[in-house]
């Protein structure tokens, strides 16, 4: 029986369009073929930031002097933090769960300190949730088989009482192997979403 609830927060809860912070960043008269080298192949994550291996100064400071950005913090950060958007009928789902009160709702994110801030300022229907796990702060990233351990024991819940809703299939197959039921969240269906969502909540 589900009684908790798991979301993902990029392309589950909010849009990601990294496009517009590469915009930004190539506005700086940088080109693609530097952005891509500097973050090995357009990865950033791959800094270590979203793994809580290097702070948010250290983060900043290594893009603006590694891509030597004719930019300051503020304006990195900015550039860094315009990827989102709501995805409005997750929205309606949380707020709906939400009232209901007959599940327990939790995040699960690959996500960073300036990107979680900016959300959580933003996007006010993901403040319902009740509590969050934060690759940085769980010192570990989907698909990682510890990130769920870890969430599983931070949120103090049985991985067999849990519906794991995430965009990427390697991380739901991940989430699986731990006893995690999962979907896979495609954006551009969500009919074909609350389909499998309500089937598997009978």
């Amino acid at each position: 029986m589900i009684k908790n609830i798991i979301f993902d927060l990029g392309n589950v809860l909010v849009n990601v369009l990294y496009g517009q912070f590469r915009e930004k960043i190539y506005n700086s008269n940088i080109s693609k073929e530097r952005y891509d080298d500097f973050f090995m192949n357009g990865n950033y994550r791959l800094l270590g930031y979203e793994s809580g291996i290097i702070d948010t100064d250290e983060f900043v400071n290594r893009c603006i002097s590694g891509l030597n950005l004719n930019m300051t913090s503020d304006e990195f950060i900015d550039a860094f933090n315009n990827m989102f958007s709501e995805i409005t009928p997750m929205k309606e789902v949380v707020s709906s769960l939400s009232s209901q009160g007959k599940y327990r709702l939790f995040l699960l994110s690959n996500t960073s300190p300036l990107h979680w801030d900016f959300a959580r300022k933003n996007f006010d229907f993901v403040n319902k949730l009740e509590k969050f796990g934060l690759s940085y702060e769980l010192k570990s990233l989907k698909p990682e088989k510890e990130i769920f351990e870890r969430a599983i024991k931070h949120f103090d819940i049985n991985p067999d009482e849990c519906l794991f809703i995430d965009d990427l299939p390697e991380n739901c197959k991940s989430a699986e192997k731990c006893g995690i039921k999962s979907i896979v969240y495609d954006k551009n269906d969500h009919e074909k979403f609350m389909g499998e969502f309500e089937k598997v909540l009978g």
